[in-house]
């Protein structure tokens, strides 16, 4: 028997001479890359919103569609815990590139470095580490993005599975599946223009991918009705989600979201991040000039069919990213739902080992000008997290202030120290963005205040949660038709707002707190 069992380091061994060199390369850039954008992050505690109701909580989101999003993120535990959620995500997010060089068959290092360091510091990434609770989640959920896509479109296919690990990563996330989308695009046009793919062999292949995309969202999708059904949940009016429905699409408002998604992400001038934008416009006009010419150079416009092929495979890039937006004409496409726009950039970053046949010559200023775009491409992408964890922390650390403020009013409040419930009206001037002024938008950060309002949708209270967690307190909040009557009152009506010290009342054993008057901020 003792002979029979393979001691670890033997497994270890014979799993490391089966990764290749480009793969470990990919993987150890995108670490460390990680380590270098993300570290800010976890390594301290820089809450937003979500984080202060999100502390400790289950992560049950059945309501919203993410049915398996409390099961991944239960081998973390359910607590906000910085480093440990943190560097999960960008594990899983190294690991998801590797996967991408596998898929693409890259072959110099090179490549792999850029690919494994643009992906961990994608502002994507930056949005995620911003609802830490569930970035551990969010991060697997693209890993089995990548790896439905890989399965999907490897020499010989396995459907079957690319239909779970579809309907699983959506069942975290529903945003991945542009991740999936995006990958394969990107494959078979990698397969028409530098392997020769025949037009019927696209064509075979393109149908199957869409069954069994398809297929994998229907079943996200059944066993989204049977867990509502089984524990007689509701699904949420989140995102517009409740209402999605043939009947009810527009194709002209689904397109415009699609078209301002694609220029907010790249080429938004509005705000600060002029680099990010001239980068991305280099990007953009390099890697169309470069595959026009590797086009023109293999002849292919002598083959209708593959550059008919070609061209509605480009087409459907910039949908393909934001493909949620067809059937849901009410989303917003934020940045956290973004990770999709990252394969325009492999698109660019393939060039370093791509069509070097062609034109042999121009094959090394080809290569220098990948390297050196590249190399400022991720140094940019670092400082975009970095200043966007600063700015988490300056505004951390005046909704505190802010805080502790309104714990004392509450204090110096005659009756309130019998007081369970509390009822928060309005919300405080400069604390409902939740995307903080860079290019592009980091979701999940704010110039303002965190102490934002109350969502009825979701139900949750960020002052109550902040004052029980920060400041010794028990309180539960009242909401809806409860909270409506007590708002409705004219004594309430007539009460001052924040900062006013008349701002905190007694009514009926509730503390009546209203940062906003009727109006300004609800």
């Amino acid at each position: 028997m003792v002979g029979v069992v393979i001691l670890p380091e033997k497994v270890l061994k014979k799993i490391n001479e089966k990764i290749l060199p480009q793969w470990k390369t990919c993987f150890f850039a995108a670490f460390l890359v990680g380590l270098v954008a993300h570290l800010y992050k976890i390594t301290n505690w820089l809450p937003n919103w979500d984080s202060l109701v999100f502390r400790y909580d289950s992560q049950n989101m059945v309501a919203i569609g993410r049915w398996f999003l409390p099961v991944v993120c239960s081998f973390t535990s359910f607590y906000d815990l910085p480093l440990l959620n943190g560097l999960v995500a960008i594990l899983f997010s190294a690991f998801s590139a590797v996967v991408i060089c596998k898929m693409l068959n890259v072959q110099k290092k090179v490549t792999a470095f850029f690919i494994g360091a643009v992906i961990t510091s994608f502002p994507t990434v930056t949005s995620v580490m911003m609802y830490n609770y569930v970035a551990d989640g969010y991060s697997i959920a693209f890993f089995l993005s990548t790896l439905a896509a890989y399965l999907m479109t490897k020499e010989k296919p396995n459907y079957l599975v690319s239909i779970l690990l579809i309907a699983l990563s959506a069942g975290i996330y529903q945003a991945y599946i542009t991740v999936t989308i995006m990958l394969i695009l990107l494959k078979l046009i990698d397969q028409i223009l530098y392997q020769n793919a025949a037009f019927l062999e696209i064509l075979k292949k393109g149908f199957l991918l869409l069954l069994t995309g398809l297929l994998g969202m229907l079943l996200y999708s059944a066993v989204l009705k049977a867990v509502l059904a089984l524990f007689s949940i509701e699904l949420l009016d989140y995102q517009g989600a409740s209402g999605v429905s043939l009947s009810n699409l527009n194709l002209h408002a689904s397109f415009y979201t699609i078209k301002e998604t694609f220029l907010k992400t790249f080429f938004d001038v509005s705000a600060e991040g002029i680099v990010y934008v001239v980068l991305n416009g280099f990007v953009l006009a390099f890697s169309i000039f470069y595959y026009v010419k590797h086009i023109i150079g293999r002849k292919l416009y002598q083959k209708p069919l593959e550059l008919f092929a070609l061209l509605v495979l480009v087409i459907f890039l910039i949908p393909g990213a934001a493909i949620l937006a067809l059937i849901n004409t009410e989303i917003d496409y934020h940045n956290l739902m973004r990770m999709g726009y990252v394969v325009f950039y492999l698109f660019f970053l393939l060039l370093y080992e791509r069509g070097e046949e062609i034109d042999k010559k121009s094959a090394p200023a080809k290569c220098w000008i990948v390297f050196v775009v590249a190399s400022l491409l991720v140094c940019n992408q670092i400082v975009i997290s970095n200043t966007s964890y600063h700015k988490a922390q300056i505004s951390y650390e005046k909704s505190y202030g802010v805080l502790i403020r309104i714990a004392d009013r509450i204090e110096e409040t005659p009756g309130t120290e019998d007081c369970e419930k509390i009822v928060v009206l309005g919300s405080l001037e400069n604390s409902e963005k939740y995307s903080v002024n860079l290019t592009p938008e980091i979701t999940g950060i704010t110039d303002g205040y965190i102490l934002r309002a109350d969502d009825e949708v979701v139900g949750q209270s960020v002052l109550c949660s902040a004052l029980n967690d920060y400041c010794g307190k028990n309180y539960s909040f009242l909401s809806g038709e409860e909270k409506q009557r007590i708002s409705d009152l004219e004594q309430i009506k007539e009460m001052p707002a924040w900062p006013s010290q008349d701002c905190v009342t007694v009514l009926d054993e509730v503390i009546v707190i209203k940062l906003a008057v009727e109006g300004e901020n609800k």
